[in-house]
C-alpha cells in the first residue's frame, strides 16, 4: 500500500472517529469545526509569508484559545482537509506546515483531544514529504526533527536549532 493510500485511509479513519459536526469535545464544549479548519486555514494564510514568523503571530496562534498547541496530530488532519498531499509538497506550503507541526507538537498538556497526543497522522505525512522531498538537505534534517520531536511534544526552534548545528 503505497502512502498517499495509506494517508487517504487515515483521514477517512480520524474523521470517522471524530464523530458529526457539533459533536462535544473533551471540554464539555460545542465544536462547530471540530478540525479547526478556519483557524488553521488563517493560520497557514499567516505563517505562509517569505516575511518570517513575527511575536505577534506566534502569540496570536499559541496563546489564545484555539491556539497551535491545543491540537497535537489535529493540525495535519485539518492541513489534508485543506490543502490535500499535493499542495502540502509545494516548498512554500511545506515550509508553513513544518511551523505549525513545531507550533502543534510543543506542550503535551494543551492538547485538547486525547487522540491528537499521538503523531499518527504527522509522522505519516511527514514520510509522504521526505519521499516526495528530494531538493534540499535542509528540509530532510528538518523532516528528521519534526518526526523526533512530535513523538514527545520537544518541538522548538530552538531545539530545532541545536538539532540542525549537529547534523
Amino acid at each position: 500500500m503505497t502512502i498517499a493510500t495509506w494517508l487517504f485511509s487515515a483521514a477517512v479513519g480520524a474523521s470517522l472517529l471524530a464523530g458529526p459536526l457539533g459533536a462535544p469535545n473533551t471540554r464539555g464544549q460545542i465544536r462547530t469545526d471540530p478540525y479547526s479548519l478556519s483557524f488553521v486555514k488563517s493560520a497557514f494564510e499567516s505563517f505562509g509569508g517569505k516575511q518570517g514568523v513575527f511575536g505577534a503571530q506566534i502569540h496570536q496562534f499559541n496563546n489564545n484559545s484555539p491556539g497551535l498547541p491545543q491540537l497535537g496530530d489535529g493540525i495535519s488532519i485539518a492541513a489534508l482537509k485543506l490543502y490535500g498531499l499535493d499542495e502540502l509538497v509545494i516548498p512554500e506550503k511545506m515550509r508553513t506546515y513544518f511551523t505549525l507541526v513545531m507550533f502543534s507538537f510543543s506542550d503535551r498538556k494543551r492538547v485538547l483531544e486525547k487522540s491528537d497526543e499521538d503523531p499518527r497522522i504527522t509522522s505519516l505525512v511527514l514520510d509522504y514529504l521526505q519521499e516526495k522531498e528530494q531538493s534540499s538537505p535542509r528540509t530532510e534534517w528538518v523532516i528528521e526533527y519534526l518526526k523526533g520531536c512530535t513523538k514527545d511534544f520537544s518541538c522548538s526552534f530552538e531545539n530545532e536549532n541545536r538539532f540542525l548545528a549537529k547534523h
